[in-house]
């Protein structure tokens, strides 16, 4: 499977999913820039509408929705992640196990991707990340800090795991 930050499996995408699905835009929000709020609010009404009044138009209004949360992380974030391949390794494997573990709330699932020398710095950003994951779905500025959280995090995984070489282990 080739990973992308803004495929159907990332956590940005599972979000705007979650705002179609449910007609709740808070799920998304959070992972766009504020002056981007009023834009997409209207687009996810639109796409609603859109996917109960004409099926055969439902594909082509669902795509629009999704590429443009894309459009607007990218544009506010750079995108979600550096996806490189440095010395070999492939980082996007470093992402799906660390959105895995933070969805799961479990650091274990990342100590093979980690330096033991810097398993404690990371176990405590992963317990920061993880207090900010516990916010009421209507605080857009709380959700913007979980965010905020997770992708420094995420980040600086990334940072070490290519910084200093580490035994494969992708199971």
């Amino acid at each position: 499977m080739v990973f992308h930050p803004h495929s159907r499996n990332g956590p940005l995408m599972k979000a705007a999913q979650m705002a179609l699905v449910t007609g709740n835009v808070n799920y998304v929000l959070i992972w766009v820039p504020e002056e981007s709020e009023n834009t997409l609010k209207n687009l996810l009404e639109k796409t609603c509408c859109e996917r109960s009044a004409r099926k055969n138009m439902q594909n082509r209004a669902i795509d629009w929705y999704f590429d443009t949360v894309s459009r607007f992380h990218s544009a506010n974030k750079g995108g979600l992640y550096p996806y490189h391949k440095y010395g070999g390794h492939d980082e996007s494997l470093i992402a799906v196990k660390v959105e895995r573990a933070i969805e799961t709330g479990n650091f274990e699932e990342i100590i093979g991707i980690i330096p033991d020398t810097h398993a404690a710095d990371v176990r405590e950003r992963f317990h920061h990340v993880m207090d900010k994951s516990n916010f009421d779905r209507n605080n857009i500025a709380a959700g913007r800090a979980y965010v905020s959280a997770f992708i420094d995090f995420l980040t600086y995984v990334h940072t070490i795991r290519t910084c200093i070489p580490i035994e494969e282990n992708y199971s």
